[in-house]
């Protein structure tokens, strides 16, 4: 599902039908002397915390990026017309592929595109526009002023969405700030990069540069605070607030002061691109371009192809691997100057405050597709799943970390249990594509931001009349409806005929929605979500407010995340901490490469660096999961099943462990017993031991034989002691059963630390 937008993000897309009154139309005069034009959304009169909200659409805050402007940066647009303009209408959606729906998709899947087809039917390279919603005050009937600025950067993976998805109204009125949602461009258009001055990629995130130099500029005329601005983002978008908060570039610009990043970081795999020349060629080949030549000239020959030949020539991602993506930021050493896991302890993003979550189930984008997931996931798929996971993302050591992963995410109390399986399965990428990577980010942020605030959360609320199936819980996006009040509009003041009359919302969701509004609200204006407004203890939403008396503290390496959902916890730590641990800690050290002399690499694991496709050999090996061309289709499985092992993998792991145990038991025990033997007294000093009985003694010193380095692992018959063997019980070795050690790996024995039998305890044989 990674190739489309962020779809679950679709159900808070409601149509501007609330119950109105248009008194007169608002205006904006600019320095300039321009006027605009928008239009008054008056709400729920009968409530004191909602107010009326002036909206102005489809504002165009940079230049067109038409004919030689593609690919490449553009400025900020400044009005300089005369007389009034009309805002009341949104601009064109950036250039996307056109998704349709198809009978094998999932009825959740369907009903997206549908949703997504309204936003999207005007598309146009012609596209930077920006929303502005505006709150008013009750007492003059003017635009409240001095009004903090939330700025919302859609997600849909850089290749997909658009801002008119995401009403401000109902935060804008709750909240009693400004929201501004805009568009940037996406896919080849806004990402394409040939590693060099051709084109150097990130136009679109030099768009969100644009859009927030424009909100700089003009904000205050709509009555907002350009000193107060915060930047907030789900999925993709989440990732890009990342970035931007690394980057000097940003930074010296003073853009914004926050922010916060829902489900998605710069530390994910996904945030960068891999490949960004290797893509462009493949499109360029797709076009017809040559690309025998510079890559000036193949750009230029991209630069005068059709919008929209392009577009539907990038409907197949030229990357192959669901886990990254084709057309996204890349490292330019401008914008983004470095790899991100080099910048997040870096100056810029450390004075930011910084709120970061995640929902439970982020990862189950990468395996609703799989066929007859209602019935769960069985091994055989699973190991699939595993397999092509871990080729796709590491590079050395493939089959040892395809065991850690398989053995980690294994229900031991329930192995054969399909269904759990399935949970594992989604555990499994939530954790490794949003938790590790969420949590790395705060604990760099909140370790190097002493006077800078550091949030964490988790959301955990599945809305309770979704189509997704209940099995999923909270699944990605699932919070933004919450955030941007749909429950409120759903509930109160949408029209029974809007378009999303499918989706309803419960009083306790609306009680739900209210929290959230108030924490994000609270956090925008003061970088903390307790103040200046506490929670109340009821609302519209007229049930009493599970969240008041709630204290969200900072994070703190581990600690304090709060748990955001119909029964919130908020003093929670170390989320999921065992798998959080597995990842950071645990893998790292077997996914050193081998000829490796640098160590353990103490919890800065491959995980978090430059990551490298699997080499070709390792590609061609695998034939079990490959993902499908079509964006939004899911990577199918073959029905095939692996041939059968005599022992499982894992059993074999279990056994030459315990035969590597039992080996040094035995070692350590006749050391003992020898050394025992040699204190025996003789028939001559019995006399002399007989007076000596009573007193503190220490034994005499016996010379212990050290097992020498790996390569002596061994001891020689001549540092055996006599009769050293003889203390082995009888039949011992008999008990070991036929073919056992030919499942001890190579070399297991020479893990033996050199100089173990030296760390027997002085007098820890007298005790036997």
């Amino acid at each position: 599902m990674m190739g489309d937008v962020d779809s679950y993000h679709l159900r808070l897309c409601f149509f501007l039908c609330f119950t109105f009154v248009t008194a007169q139309n608002p205006t904006v005069k600019l320095k300039s002397g321009a006027m605009m034009m928008g239009k008054r959304i008056t709400l729920n009169k009968g409530d004191n915390d909602l107010v009326s909200v002036d909206q102005y659409l489809g504002i165009r805050y940079a230049e067109a990026p038409l004919g030689d402007s593609r690919f490449r940066m553009v400025s900020v647009q400044d009005p300089k017309w005369s007389g009034t303009q009309n805002y009341t209408a949104f601009g064109a959606a950036c250039m996307q592929p056109v998704r349709t729906t198809s009978t094998n998709m999932p009825a959740w899947t369907r009903q997206d595109i549908l949703t997504m087809q309204t936003y999207v039917q005007t598309r146009s390279e012609d596209c930077l526009f920006l929303n502005i919603y505006s709150p008013v005050s009750r007492d003059t009937n003017q635009p409240m002023q001095n009004r903090t600025v939330m700025v919302f950067i859609h997600g849909g993976w850089w290749s997909s969405g658009t801002g008119a998805m995401y009403d401000g109204t109902v935060l804008a009125s709750y909240g009693k700030v400004i929201v501004v949602t805009f568009n940037y461009r996406l896919g080849v258009f806004g990402f394409l990069s040939t590693g060099d001055g051709s084109a150097m990629g990130n136009a679109g995130l030099w768009d969100q540069v644009r859009a927030l130099e424009w909100i700089q500029k003009y904000i205050m005329y709509f009555g907002g605070n350009p000193n107060n601005v915060v930047i907030f983002g789900s999925g993709s978008g989440a990732a890009c607030v990342n970035l931007l908060m690394m980057s000097p570039e940003v930074k010296a610009k003073a853009l914004f002061s926050r922010g916060i990043s829902q489900s998605g970081t710069a530390m994910a795999t996904w945030s960068i691109s891999r490949s960004g020349r290797q893509y462009a060629q493949t499109v360029a080949k797709a076009a017809g371009c040559d690309v025998s030549n510079n890559t000036g000239t193949m750009v230029e020959c991209l630069r005068v192809i059709n919008e929209n030949t392009l577009a539907n020539i990038t409907r197949y991602d030229p990357e192959k691997s669901p886990y990254y993506r084709a057309f996204s930021p890349v490292v330019d050493g401008i914008l983004v100057p470095d790899d991100p896991k080099k910048l997040r302890d870096s100056l810029p993003f450390t004075t930011y405050d910084y709120m970061v979550g995640v929902a439970e189930s982020d990862g189950f984008m990468y395996v609703e597709g799989i066929d007859s997931i209602y019935d769960g996931i069985d091994r055989n798929r699973f190991e699939s799943v595993v397999r092509s996971f871990v080729q796709d993302v590491f590079q050395t050591r493939l089959q040892e970390i395809i065991d850690a992963v398989t053995f980690s995410y294994t229900d031991w109390g329930d192995r054969n249990n399909d269904l759990k399986r399935r949970k594992s399965t989604v555990a499994l990428f939530t954790d490794f594509f949003f938790v590790v990577p969420a949590i790395k980010t705060v604990n760099s942020h909140s370790r190097n931001s002493p006077t800078k605030k550091t949030f964490f959360y988790t959301f955990q609320h599945q809305s309770e009349n979704t189509s997704v199936p209940d099995w999923t819980g909270a699944i990605h996006g699932e919070e933004l409806p919450f955030v941007f009040g749909a429950p409120i509009a759903n509930t109160q003041l949408l029209s029974p005929d809007g378009l999303y009359s499918f989706t309803s919302y419960s009083k306790q969701e609306a009680m739900l929605s209210v929290a959230i509004m108030t924490y994000w609200t609270n956090f925008a204006k003061t970088g903390n979500p307790n103040t200046p407004k506490a929670q109340e203890t009821a609302f519209l939403h007229q049930k009493t407010n599970r969240f008041e008396g709630l204290k969200w503290r900072r994070y703190q390496r581990g600690s304090h995340y709060f748990a955001v959902g119909m029964k919130p916890k908020d003093d929670r730590s170390h989320y999921r901490a065992a798998k959080v641990a597995f990842w950071m800690e645990w893998l790292p050290r077997i996914s050193e490469p081998r000829n490796s002399t640098s160590g353990i690499p103490g919890g800065d694991s491959s995980l978090f660096g430059p990551f490298s496709c699997p080499t070709e050999d390792s590609v061609d090996s695998r034939d079990e999961w490959k993902p499908r061309k079509v964006p939004y289709d899911i990577p199918s499985f073959r029905k095939n099943k692996p041939t059968k092992k005599p022992h499982s993998r894992e059993l074999s792991i279990t056994i030459s462990v315990g035969i590597t145990l039992l080996v040094i038991n035995i070692v350590v025990f006749s050391m003992c017993y020898y050394r025992r033997d040699k204190r025996k007294p003789s028939a001559e000093d019995k006399h002399t031991m007989t007076l000596l009985n009573g007193r503190n003694r220490s034994p005499p010193a016996v010379e212990v034989v050290e097992v020498g380095s790996t390569d002596e692992a061994c001891l020689s018959s001549d540092t055996v002691p006599s009769g050293l063997c003889d203390t082995v019980p009888s039949g011992l070795c008999d008990t070991v059963p036929s073919g056992l050690c030919d499942t001890v790996p190579s070399g297991l024995c020479d893990t033996v630390p050199s100089g173990l039998c030296n760390t027997v305890p002085s007098g820890l044989c007298d005790s036997l």
